[in-house]
């Protein structure tokens, strides 16, 4: 066995937990907790790669990851970051279903691993599988609001857009992003999104609190330039 494996244990599961359990009724909850695999990845290093099979279920416990795709010329998308008690799991429903992005650790990530077989089963209880429909269902309110994001045409304005995203799902409001992971994120040139955040500051609507590390200081403002973008749009 991978030394990074542990076996669940009473001492591992404290403090474990994530949005997809915690919707879930009691008895399916403590079902699941008795297959999790806990594994350690160090920074820098990849969960699961782009075409692997989705098999499992992997709950983030501590630490920062993002899922990212890489196109025929080799420059990457980010597709989002996640943190503590986000959840990698809607590619698991899919019959022979495969990641359609890889996962990389950006710092060293605790996770925890269920695997497909042992999930399935709790399905069979009406409350889990009504549970997780709605999680569904606000996952898919979620890329649709990253979609509009994506599809506004000013540059000020879809910045702005993607830093109020990103500041509703963090836990202190301070945003851990480097332009190229901003611009690889929203479709525009490096040079674009260092000039926008440079807009911003003056404007005194975000504040740069180290390297790499941004806070939003007026989000009233900031939401007036993105719905100014004419998508009509509202990100909660």
């Amino acid at each position: 066995m991978d030394q990074n494996y542990l076996p669940s244990t009473e001492q591992s599961m404290e403090g474990f937990n994530s949005f997809l359990l915690e919707c879930l009724p009691l008895e399916s909850r403590k079902k699941l907790l008795k297959d999790v695999v806990f594994r350690t990845v160090p920074a820098n290093r990849y969960i699961f790669e782009e075409g692997q099979p989705a098999d499992f279920i992997c709950i983030i416990l501590s630490g920062r990851v993002k899922l990212s795709r890489v196109d025929g010329d080799g420059r990457e998308s980010i597709v989002m970051w996640l943190s503590e008690k986000d959840t990698i799991w809607e590619s698991l429903f899919l019959y022979g279903g495969v990641f359609p992005y890889s996962a990389i650790t950006l710092t060293d990530t605790r996770i925890g691993k269920i695997y497909r077989d042992h999930f399935v089963h709790i399905l069979d209880n009406s409350e889990a599988s009504l549970q997780i429909v709605t999680l569904l269902s606000k996952k898919l309110h979620d890329a649709n609001q990253r979609n509009i994001i994506l599809s506004t045409p000013d540059p000020l304005s879809r910045i702005a857009g993607f830093l109020l995203y990103s500041a509703e799902r963090t836990k202190d409001g301070e945003l851990h992003l480097r332009l190229e992971d901003i611009a690889a994120t929203i479709g525009l040139r490096m040079e674009t999104v260092s000039r926008k955040l440079k807009t911003l500051r003056e404007q005194g609507l975000i504040s740069r609190t180290g390297n790499g590390r941004l806070r939003l200081v007026d989000e009233a403002s900031l939401r007036e330039i993105f719905q100014q973008s004419g998508t009509n749009a509202f990100i909660s």
